[in-house]
């Protein structure tokens, strides 16, 4: 075990004696201490024992909530409702307003307690996120669930059933990413968003096809935003990493084929290629696909600081901006023939496969050189109209989704009885 690590081990043990005390002998110096000093066991153990947990570092966390504060207009409406089903310590609690409805849920006790004395406005749960039974609830869904472990929970115990998790002798089992996704869209309302800190491996495992699927059936894609290796190096590992935004469509969305049929990739000779193979349709209302690749993430895997202007500022700081900015439709970033067309699998849409194939990845990297690139990848249109409810729509307009989703509740209401 080296110094770092050490060390962390340390302020975990210090850590565990604190939460153990009486409440009313914890001091404001031993909160402190909890948010300064308390990472679980991420690295330090081996993952089955570690329970996938690599805490989430803050400036990422804070990227999170501050992207999703500039897709609700800057600023989150007073009473939003927030779940973070995996908190741990409650890093992204930090960065939620508090007079927001914050729940937050943690298998592991000693987490929970911490993330409860440090956070108290909160809701800390401590249990086990999948007997949560809050459906089409919250406004947003955040976190960095656990991945690489496999779920045991007790069918029985289950509100209802997951689509990622099979049942083998009454027990549910499956893959932790996967399962918190799901969780995820259950728990979202229509309209909502979910921004998860996601392994690359989804991109293209077998064992992600349902989750993948689930998530091109019942979301809009908002955002795909690659991190480096070294991003969670300080809490024991350099698994590749992604930020993935969605945002629920309400149920009944329809799935519509592109109004582009040919589209022309900038380094292939040929002219324009079919890219309406594949039963390639979207949900109504999906714009163009936004992706980033963060090639800095503001120090080294030895932990030493990148940051050369020492402002204390990284290259997520600079993709915030595209959050306020057009609607992730930056002015120079025409859509490219998308990257899942090389793997002829429309449901991958939203994990860019980023390599040479791709143009958008060739085109941003050498665009912005010293990154972070940023792209937009085809979906619907690039511009053209659809005919929409009676009229036709821009596939460029980003208020279409917002439409779609009042159109939804506007009907809701109206199914209401009315009352006495």
């Amino acid at each position: 075990m080296g110094k770092a690590d050490r060390k962390r081990w340390d302020g975990n043990v210090r850590s565990m004696a604190i939460v153990a005390k009486p409440r009313e002998e914890i001091t404001e110096e031993d909160v402190q201490f909890l948010r300064e000093n308390y990472t679980s066991t991420g690295g330090l153990l081996p993952n089955a024992y570690a329970g996938g947990a690599f805490y989430t570092p803050t400036h990422v966390a804070r990227f999170i909530t501050e992207a999703l504060r500039g897709l609700s207009g800057g600023s989150f409406p007073p009473g939003s409702r927030f779940l973070e089903p995996s908190c741990g310590s409650g890093v992204f609690i930090e960065h939620i307003p508090e007079d927001a409805e914050i729940t937050a849920l943690e298998l592991d006790e000693t987490s929970a307690k911490v993330t409860s004395l440090i956070y108290p406005h909160a809701n800390v749960t401590q249990g086990d996120a999948f007997l949560h039974s809050r459906r089409g609830y919250y406004d947003y869904v955040i976190g960095n669930p656990p991945y690489g472990v496999s779920i045991d929970v007790s069918a029985a115990e289950l509100p209802d059933v997951f689509e990622t998790l099979r049942i083998t002798k009454g027990r549910a089992k499956g893959k932790s990413e996967c399962a918190f996704i799901e969780l995820a869209i259950k728990a979202a309302k229509p309209g909502g968003y979910i921004a998860f800190v996601l392994p690359k491996g989804l991109n293209y495992a077998n064992y992600a096809e349902k989750i993948r699927q689930l998530l091109y059936n019942t979301c809009w894609h908002v955002a795909t935003i690659g991190l480096p290796g070294e991003t969670f190096a300080l809490t024991g590992t350099t698994i590749p990493t992604q930020i993935l935004i969605v945002r629920k469509a309400p149920p009944g969305t329809p799935l519509i084929p592109s109004a582009e049929i040919r589209w022309g990739s900038n380094f292939k000779r040929g002219g324009y290629e079919d890219i309406t193979d594949f039963g390639a349709k979207f949900l109504a209302g999906q714009p163009p696909a936004y992706f980033a690749e963060v090639t800095d993430i503001g120090y080294d895997k030895a932990g030493r600081s990148t940051d050369r202007w020492g402002d204390g500022l990284t290259q997520l700081d600079d993709l915030l901006r595209d959050f306020t900015d057009d609607y992730l439709m930056r002015s120079n970033l025409y859509p490219h023939i998308p990257s899942w067309h090389s793997v002829k699998d429309v449901s991958a849409f939203m994990f860019s496969h980023a390599n040479d194939t791709c143009d958008g990845y060739r085109d941003a990297s050498r665009t912005y050189a010293d990154g972070p690139y940023r792209w937009n990848e085809l979906t619907l249109g690039a511009g053209t109209e659809i005919a929409w409810d009676g009229a036709e729509v821009s596939t460029f307009d980003f208020t279409w989704q917002d439409r779609i989703v009042d159109a939804y509740y506007t009907q809701t209401a109206a199914e209401l009885p009315e009352a006495a």
